[in-house]
């Protein structure tokens, strides 16, 4: 490889300032390392090696052919001072620092080369080389320390270290504010460099090419400091000397425009009227009397300023003026016009982004910048549709192989939003094709991306699912190995294991939570954590899909509880519960795949129509194609297989990693507006949340709503347990039931604490009363405190209760009555474990009284979550523990415990269809073994089992047994498919309240330890 004099000359000046300055050795070290065979080979840098020989005998033919350059670098031979030179070190008779008297330094310059290789960890050790080597004056930085600023910050964002990147953005900031002015002291009136015709770069391809370039100059002067005179020493402040500087003006404002731009990124919606981006706009305002030219980079630079701050109208408005001047390209051209189209994608404008980013993309050639193209690529692939992603495609893939040569980082880019273009263009073996040429080329030890290997890992996930393979299905696959490769590098991204917040929508968050006590507040502090707490708006998805990925799997608990406190800090009530009721919600799909997402889809394409907001209806079937025949499969599946089923969850997969705003509607939601007003007559809803160390309740009926704070509420779980020892749960010796009424006293003292105004019970007027527990309090029978004192009728005796996972779903049915009257069966010697005869005649004598009985396993050996077809109601009398570290793989009717679609994960996936209702006489909770928990496990059976389509449960909290629960079965399985679980369980427990009951026939009731084998 032949290497031109001027290639020699560049890499000496890279070398030589590190030793006239007396840097250090480790300075020294990287110089060395830089300019070794391993690290500057042909495959590695554009100069490929040089022997040390040819290095000297350059260096002595450059030292003799100018005493100028041999008296700036030789640190052995220096000339006379001249008189601007008294000082040893500094510029002048001030003193400072003058390293190179190039603006940026030549350093900057081979960093950003390195960059575009996609070699991520040297061009960090060039640049801060060049940020070393940055001129300093008495105030600090110069304004030339900015462009090696803000492509450190570059290479930070790419290698994954947000908080990194954001501190060298916030530097460059501080440098341009403190610099105010430095614009009008620029010549723009030298910027064009006169008869000078551009070549064009021999790698382009024919739409970059016909781009005209206006030839800017590098070196235009600028004017720094005052004339030394009497009147201006009496002034005082800081003095600087007069001198003209040749100055890169055009990259320093381009660098300045690059740290705008990606610090809105970083930000996303906190850079509303951020102080920092405000203070640029003010420092960077238009001087008087610039020429036209300058007017023009001014202008785009501001345009890139004002998207820092979200000033989205003046983007526009600006970037129409100097992003193309004449139809001629510049230095700032490309970044303006990715600010434009970042812009229009915030919005509705999405045909617009795709015409914005390909001339940004071709800009970007033209102008030799080509970390814009991928840039520009995977922007216009997140906006395209199917009808236009095979453009989009095919220009990403040619722009992948024009700069495969120029820049690897370029190339790498465009390589994976090709293979994401062609996924939404339905073409998935190029998708896969050009997947694979981005997979070789990430491989390389000299490129190192891991932003790019996170995109990659999506768009391998959108390949996977679109070809078959299921998110969370029975076996691992592709799919999910993708996907935790995204959420590694989402939440636990490393760097020598210093943890990295390496996504913005998670850096944001930490924003907030930082904040959150302070400034955060009222009405704005509330929209603000609502937005976050909710799933990821379009725009994040199209910009950076996995952004949205890394915001639907991250916990988002702090941001819904700060919620709740917010509300309840101002005795806002309906925001009140409005808050409980997202927090409830997001705890349970925080623990599904994707955050609930995959779960969004299902619900959209198989709830009835009239349960759902006429919105999501229009919604639904103005959907595309990939919905649409999701949707076709979902109505046509009366027969469920495993292969059915994993095909449908591999579309719901897809559709759920495309970029598609969906609505949440998993569980239904509170009205925002009035909240308890769609409460029936004569029906409370009385809801409690832990929040930290403390407990809220609540109270809503007719249209109103009470908050209050329950005092002592690290108490509660002691005295539950109390409450519940002395009505003999989970004792294991002595009598089982209370010998008098002493356990009331417990009771009452119970309810005065979680309600202390006992009117709102005794007065109330209620027929109704639905219950959202949280936490311990899902183990408390709320039916056995009293309204009043220990002599008072109980809270189950004055009224009907029934409990609920969320506000939501208190109100809101999942699912319509069924009219299957078919009753699945299963029992597993539940009635009497110890007398097999006795247990299958009650069995027996409850089949006896259904209708249509459907005995399992005998009658089907059909996973319990493939029932939904057969039969309308599942009744499952069999001793159940809930598998308290993972919920979801909770077995749901215990003769399937061998199936992987048994469980209650199974029950929430496809197929849709569910029985209308389900009674689990034998779940067993900690409670039932002496043990107080958390109440997940409760929460998450009720919740999945409602997600599933179950439109009424009843579940226990401890398995009974004995003849009280054949009796109360037999009266409710008897009624169940005419009048519904509710009606139905009513009147069985009025026939066993007025039956005559033998503790002997009873297993939990016997002395001694538990007869039950479970």
């Amino acid at each position: 490889m032949a290497y031109s004099f001027a290639d020699t000359v560049r890499l000496l000046l890279f070398c030589l300032p590190s030793f006239h300055h007396g840097d250090s050795m480790r300075q020294l070290r990287s110089m060395q390392r830089l300019t070794s065979a391993a690290h500057l080979s042909p495959s590695h840098s554009r100069f490929g090696r040089i022997p040390w020989l040819a290095l000297f005998l350059a260096v002595g033919l450059v030292l003799s052919s100018g005493q100028g350059l041999k008296a700036q670098n030789s640190p052995f031979d220096q000339p006379e001072p001249t008189p601007f030179q008294r000082i040893p070190g500094g510029i002048g008779q001030l003193g400072g620092s003058e390293p190179g008297g190039q603006y940026p330094s030549p350093q900057y310059y081979l960093g950003l080369e390195i960059y575009r290789t996609g070699d991520l960890e040297q061009a960090v050790d060039v640049l801060e080389m060049a940020l070393r080597n940055s001129r300093r004056d008495i105030n600090g930085r110069w304004v030339d320390a900015i462009p090696p600023l803000a492509m450190l910050a570059e290479c930070y964002w790419l290698l994954g270290d947000i908080e990194t990147s954001k501190q060298y953005i916030d530097q460059a900031f501080q440098i341009a504010i403190r610099s105010r002015g430095w614009l009008g002291r620029s010549g723009f009136e030298s910027a064009i460099q006169g008869n000078v015709i551009r070549s064009k770069p021999p790698w382009i391809w024919p739409a970059a090419a016909a781009i005209n370039v206006m030839p800017i100059s590098d070196r235009m002067p600028y004017r720094a400091g005052d004339l030394l005179t009497e009147q201006r020493l009496a002034q005082g402040g800081t003095i600087q000397e007069q001198s003209i500087r040749p100055i890169d003006i055009a990259e320093i404002m381009r660098t300045i425009a690059v740290a705008a731009h990606r610090r809105r990124i970083i930000l996303g919606p906190l850079a509303k009227d951020d102080p920092m981006a405000t203070g640029l706009l003010n420092a960077t305002k238009y001087p008087t009397g610039v020429v036209p030219l300058g007017r023009t980079l001014i202008g785009a630079m501001r345009a890139s300023e004002y998207f820092a701050g979200i000033e989205d109208k003046r983007v526009f408005e600006n970037a129409i003026k100097s992003a193309l001047p004449g139809g001629s390209a510049h230095p700032l051209t490309a970044v303006t016009l990715m600010s434009k189209a970042q812009t229009a994608a915030t919005g509705n404008q999405v045909n617009a982004v795709l015409d914005i980013a390909s001339v940004a993309a071709n800009t970007a050639a033209a102008l030799e910048q080509p970390e814009w193209i991928g840039e520009a690529m995977q922007l216009a692939a997140g906006c395209a549709t199917t009808q236009n992603a095979a453009v989009v495609a095919k220009t990403a893939g040619m722009a992948a192989v024009a700069t495969n040569r120029e820049s690897r980082l370029a190339s790498l880019h465009c390589l994976v939003a090709a293979a994401d273009a062609s996924v939404t263009a339905g073409d998935l073996k190029s998708a896969s094709a050009f997947l694979i040429q981005a997979r070789d080329l990430s491989s390389r030890r000299d490129v190192l991306v891991p932003r790019l290997d996170a995109y990659r890992a999506y768009v391998a996930a959108r390949i996977s699912a679109s070809a078959g393979l299921s998110l969370a299905s029975p076996t691992t696959n592709e799919t999910d190995q993708n996907v935790a490769n995204v959420r590694d590098f989402a939440m636990n991204h490393r760097s020598r294991k210093r943890p990295l917040v390496s996504m913005p929508r998670l850096f944001q968050m930490g924003l907030i939570r930082a904040s959150l006590g302070g400034s955060v507040g009222g009405k704005t502090g509330d929209a603000l954590l609502a937005a976050y707490s909710s799933e990821p708006p379009i725009e994040i998805w199209r910009r950076d899909p996995v952004d949205a990925l890394s915001a639907c799997m991250a916990d988002r608990s702090f941001l819904r509880t700060a919620r709740v406190e917010l509300a309840a800090a101002g005795g806002y009530t309906e925001p009140f519960i409005i808050a409980c009721d997202k927090m409830l919600a997001g705890r349970f799909l925080d623990q599904l795949p994707l955050g609930g997402r995959v779960s969004q889809v299902r619900t959209l394409v198989s709830r009835d129509a009239d349960l759902l907001p006429k919105d999501v209806v229009a919604f639904r079937d103005d959907g595309g194609q990939a919905l649409k025949e999701l949707l076709a499969s979902v109505v046509n599946e009366n027969n469920p297989t495993p292969v059915s089923v994993e095909a449908m969850e591999a579309r719901a997969t897809a559709l759920a990693l495309d970029r598609i705003e969906f609505p949440e509607i998993t569980i239904p939601s509170l009205d925002t507006e009035k909240p308890a007003s769609t409460l029936p007559e004569r029906t409370g809803l009385l809801t409690f949340v832990s929040v930290g160390n403390r407990v809220y309740g609540s109270l809503a009926s007719n249209g109103k709503i009470v908050m209050w704070d329950i005092a002592g509420a690290s108490r509660l779980p002691g005295e539950i347990g109390r409450l519940l020892k002395a009505i003999g749960v989970g004792k294991t010796r002595g009598k089982r039931i209370p010998e008098n009424d002493d356990w009331k006293e417990a009771a009452v003292s119970l309810r005065q604490r979680l309600i202390p105004d006992e009117s709102m019970l005794e007065k109330s007027g209620f027929d109704n009363l639905i219950v959202v527990p949280d936490g311990p309090l899902w183990y408390l029978p709320m039916e056995i405190l009293p309204v009043g004192d220990a002599k008072s009728p109980l809270v189950g005796e004055k009224m009907s209760v029934r409990y609920a996972a969320t506000p939501g779903l208190a109100i809101k049915p999942v699912a319509p009555q069924s009219d299957n009257e078919a009753i699945g069966f299963v029992s597993a010697r539940f009635f009497s474990p110890r007398e097999l005869e006795i247990d299958e005649s009650m069995q027996q004598s409850m089949i006896d009284g259904m209708k249509e009985p459907v005995r399992l396993p005998l009658a089907s050996d059909a996973p319990s979550s493939f029932l939904g077809g057969r039969v309308g109601h599942l009744v499952i009398a069999a001793t159940q523990n809930a598998n308290l570290k993972q919920p979801l793989a909770t077995n749901i009717a215990g003769y399937d415990r061998s199936s992987p679609y048994g469980t209650l994960g199974a029950w929430i996936r496809f197929p849709a269809a569910a029985p209308s209702s389900v009674v689990m006489m034998g779940m067993r909770s900690p409670i039932d073994q002496g043990q107080m928990g958390d109440g997940n496990d409760v929460f998450m059976m009720l919740a999945g089992l409602q997600v599933a389509s179950v439109r009424d449960i009843l579940i226990s909290r401890w398995a009974v047994g004995g003849e009280s629960s054949a009796m109360l079965l037999r009266e409710l399985t008897q009624e169940l498919p005419f009048i519904g679980l509710r009606e139905s369980f009513t009147r069985a427990k009025i026939i066993l309240q007025n039956s005559a009951l033998d503790p002997s026939a009873e297993p939990l009731l016997a002395p001694g330890r538990l007869r039950h084998d479970r």
